[in-house]
């Protein structure tokens, strides 16, 4: 990671096909009442046509620029790191954001346990903050893969804790929708279009023995159901092999998830290697969950270390 990589100076990067109406009226909109600054706010798009095309719909002073890269999920996820420089904070979001939400319990008691069926969703206060706190996480524990939880389910979501206990850093899925990395074009490297965030999960979670998963947040969006996107050219057998792949290239991580019922091959994340190796990894976990759990944030966004004295 480049230590001196600023969390301030994040980027947000959205790719978008056929999808310039829904851009507009979710995720720019939702940006937009978060007061995120247009300067960061990037648009890829396909070709010149679709450049045009969004020109034409989105509010000129919404966005800092649309870029014109390649055709398919799987070349414009390659494009988009290559455009900013390795080490730039990259926030990646989908283009149908409807909401983002955060989980909280008003009855954790004070061993951190707590009953599911109290979580509640409400919506995040301040996107940019959490942003930024999410990369200054990244940079004290060197995880520079960070996401959210999958889906916006409260019960199965983790409320607000102290400590961060509601940020898990072993290998779990980081959708594409929400995910912030510490730009590595090695690690960003796609070599399939659907399930390409699966992929990105296990390079990033390989490069650095871990990942950030912030199990308190979520966003609602309605991908597959929306015009436009990967849905406009995903295809049951592409799912399936690239499912394949993924198993095959990484057979000590990944495997069929029966589980869900969409109508595509599903896969699960999981660490299955060898029992010294995964010692060794969840020894540095720890080593890096430590240093987090004695980091506060204060009320500026200003992380500072807390000093725990042995008695």
């Amino acid at each position: 990671m480049n230590i001196n990589s600023n969390a301030n100076d994040y980027v947000i990067a959205i790719p978008s096909y056929k999808r310039n109406e829904t851009l507009k009226k979710k995720t720019m909109r939702v940006l937009n009442e978060y007061n995120i600054p247009r300067k960061k706010i990037f648009i890829f798009v396909s070709d010149k046509n679709q450049q045009k095309l969004y020109e034409d719909t989105l509010e000129p002073k919404s966005y800092n620029k649309i870029v014109v890269g390649k055709p398919g999920i799987q070349h414009i996820r390659n494009f988009m790191p290559k455009y900013f420089p390795e080490g730039k904070p990259i926030v990646y979001m989908d283009d149908d954001i409807s909401k983002i939400s955060k989980c909280n319990n008003n009855n954790i008691d004070r061993e951190g346990t707590y009953d599911k069926k109290d979580n509640k969703l409400e919506t995040l206060n301040n996107l940019d903050k959490f942003i930024k706190d999410a990369f200054k996480m990244s940079k004290k524990t060197g995880y520079t893969n960070w996401g959210v939880y999958p889906t916006d389910n409260p019960y199965f979501m983790k409320p607000t804790m102290k400590n961060n206990k509601h940020v898990t850093q072993d290998l779990r899925f980081l959708i594409g929708f929400l995910t912030g990395v510490i730009n590595n074009r090695k690690a960003e490297i796609r070599s399939i279009g659907d399930k390409e965030d699966y992929e990105r999960t296990i390079k990033y979670y390989l490069k650095d023995g871990g990942v950030l998963r912030h199990n308190n947040v979520s966003c609602n969006t309605n991908c597959y159901k929306e015009p436009g996107g990967i849905q406009a050219t995903r295809k049951v057998e592409d799912s399936k092999n690239n499912a394949e792949y993924l198993m095959k290239t990484y057979p000590k991580f990944v495997s069929v998830n029966n589980g869900r019922k969409s109508g595509f091959v599903e896969i699960r994340l999981k660490d299955k290697s060898s029992s010294s190796q995964n010692n060794s990894n969840k020894s540095k976990r720890k080593q890096r969950k430590t240093r987090l759990n004695n980091t506060n944030v204060n009320k500026t966004g200003i992380i500072r270390s807390v000093t725990l004295k042995r008695r």
